[in-house]
């Protein structure tokens, strides 16, 4: 007799990579008071260190893309997930997908190919952010200057990321 077994393809997902902690929108529902959720995205953190464009390929090599974020509700729900890796030591920091390779100033989710803000108009640097620091500095981070607050790093420092999975939808 064979047994098969129901599960959510994102639960199924997590436990086939085991590198990260996945939270979806079935976990969030708390986020928004009508109890929906409309983004459509779920966020995995990997918590191996990794430059921006090796983080970009590997979400790429499963199915995944490196995250981008175009609101408010999904910064929460990005920090729930990071904030769902356990005991995160002090001054850790996770890959998201903008960059500005190609041109200074001019930030793209690498993902999409979308300007940061297209049709949102949402960003969420830090104050004083983004600064090109020494002008090497041409990708995004979080967790720097709080848990979603956005700077640029140079691109090939090594830091966890964050891939997102899109496609859920809770009505």
């Amino acid at each position: 007799m064979r047994i098969v077994l129901k599960v959510p393809f994102i639960v199924w997902f997590c436990v086939q990579i085991f590198l990260g902690t996945c939270i979806s929108a079935r976990d969030a529902n708390s986020l928004k008071s009508n109890n929906t959720f409309t983004t459509g995205k779920s966020y995995i953190v990997i918590n191996k260190s990794r430059t921006f464009l090796e983080a970009w390929r590997f979400c790429a090599s499963i199915g995944l893309r490196l995250a981008t974020v175009t609101s408010a509700e999904e910064s929460r729900l990005l920090d729930q997930a990071v904030n769902g890796t356990g005991n995160v030591p002090a001054g850790s920091t996770w890959w998201i997908g903008g960059t500005n390779l190609g041109r200074e100033g001019s930030f793209i989710w690498i993902s999409t190919n979308l300007p940061v803000g297209y049709k949102t108009g949402y960003f969420n640097f830090s104050p004083g952010q983004p600064d090109n620091y020494k002008g090497v500095e041409n990708c995004l981070e979080i967790g720097r200057f709080g848990p979603t607050m956005w700077n640029d790093m140079p691109c090939d420092t090594k830091l966890h990321f964050v891939c997102e999975y899109c496609g859920l939808r809770e009505k």
